[in-house]
């Protein structure tokens, strides 16, 4: 059992609990999480569904139609006249207008020129270094492409902590989990005794044939089937770690 987390100068009534200390119902949601966070480190978009329809999540990404690279939707804010880039780091020294009368760049909203007192001021995004105008560009992608597609995955998740007493994880998988659409995928949260998450990451396709003659058996048949696999190498399924890939 992994250890618990001690916090300096607080009671033993506020030390955080382990995973194994959670109910069913946490420990699901809490492997429901832990998969979003790291379906958003491999650019993912996470959504929950209102409704729980054996889909625990859908999630979807922007990516450029000709060299597939995750897209960026941030326009451009760029000066028309010198070039300056004001798209990241620059958003605060944009001006708020320049004085037709003596080209003196206005910040704030006042009504006369900063300058020469008059009232002729020209109001648009202005460039701190030229004065120019700042136009908002498309986001165009590293290879040239204007061109962004969109992808929508669904995602079941499953969660497992160690059985107790054994070094094993076991899985319920049932008839109705099996939308083969080619866009619904498995992923099982596996917790190790450090409370470290591993994930398998599969589809549907890859598991119907990882299971064999055994997905016509009995059990799978009664919604009953539970798969128990190795904690170490994840038997069977160890072909499936980390597979994020499979996603896209």
């Amino acid at each position: 059992m992994a250890k618990k987390i001690k916090i300096p100068g607080l009671s033993e009534k506020l030390d955080a609990k382990t995973v194994s200390e959670l109910s069913e119902k946490h420990f699901s949601r809490y492997g429901e999480f832990l998969v979003s966070f790291e379906l958003s480190k491999h650019g993912w978009n996470v959504y929950t569904p209102v409704y729980d329809e054996y889909i625990d999540i859908l999630i979807h990404k922007y990516y450029c139609k000709v060299c597939k690279k995750l897209w960026n939707h941030t326009p451009e804010l760029i000066c028309k006249q010198c070039g300056k880039d004001f798209t990241k780091t620059q958003k605060n020294k944009i001006q708020t207008g320049v004085c037709k009368d003596c080209g003196e760049a206005q910040t704030g909203n006042k009504s006369k020129c900063s300058k020469c007192g008059k009232t002729n001021i020209l109001r648009r995004p202005s460039c701190d270094k030229c004065h120019g105008e700042i136009e908002m560009k498309k986001h165009k992608c590293e290879c040239g492409s204007t061109k962004y597609e969109t992808k929508f995955r669904t995602i079941q998740v499953k969660s497992s902590r160690i059985e107790d007493n054994k070094n094993s994880y076991a899985i319920d998988m049932k008839p109705k989990d099996l939308i083969e659409d080619g866009l619904h995928f498995y992923i099982w949260c596996l917790i190790d005794n450090d409370d470290r998450p591993h994930f398998l990451v599969m589809t549907v396709k890859n598991f119907v044939e990882t299971m064999g003659k055994s997905l016509q058996g009995i059990s799978f048949f009664k919604d009953q089937d539970r798969q128990h696999f190795n904690a170490t190498d994840f038997g069977k399924w160890g072909k499936y770690i980390n597979r994020f890939d499979k996603l896209e």
